[in-house]
């Protein structure tokens, strides 16, 4: 079990970044602005991506012991490359989902008020 210690961080980030796509999606809910909902998941899938990365790190350096030092390097290498790949999408997804958040109006303002009844 010398692996877990290091799944501690990813875990904790996991954790936060479900109670902020937790906190994005119920201001979809509120303000139905597609951007809240895109921040929600992009959030949600970058926690994942985080996870996923350091399982597959771990399995090369703690179950893979037949493996050269230059093969484990170049496997590691690699696994960070396309996570970091992934990772600049979602940053690029949860930058979108902010610009859509600030410029546009929700619903609750987008409501054109008319003249108040004439009472009598």
């Amino acid at each position: 079990m010398g692996e877990l210690p290091t799944y501690i961080f990813p875990a904790v980030q996991g954790l936060f970044g479900i109670l902020i796509a937790v906190v994005w999606a119920i201001g979809f809910f509120r303000n139905r602005n597609f951007g809240f909902l895109l921040l929600a998941f992009a959030a949600l899938g970058e926690c994942v991506a985080g996870l996923v990365r350091q399982a597959m790190i771990n399995y090369v350096f703690y179950h893979q012991t037949n493996l050269s030092v230059t093969e484990r390097s170049s496997t590691v290498a690699i696994v960070a490359t396309v996570f970091l790949v992934i990772a600049i999408v979602f940053w690029l997804l949860i930058i979108l989902g902010a610009i859509l958040v600030v410029f546009r109006p929700s619903k609750a303002q987008s409501v054109i008020e008319g003249r108040p009844p004439v009472s009598g």
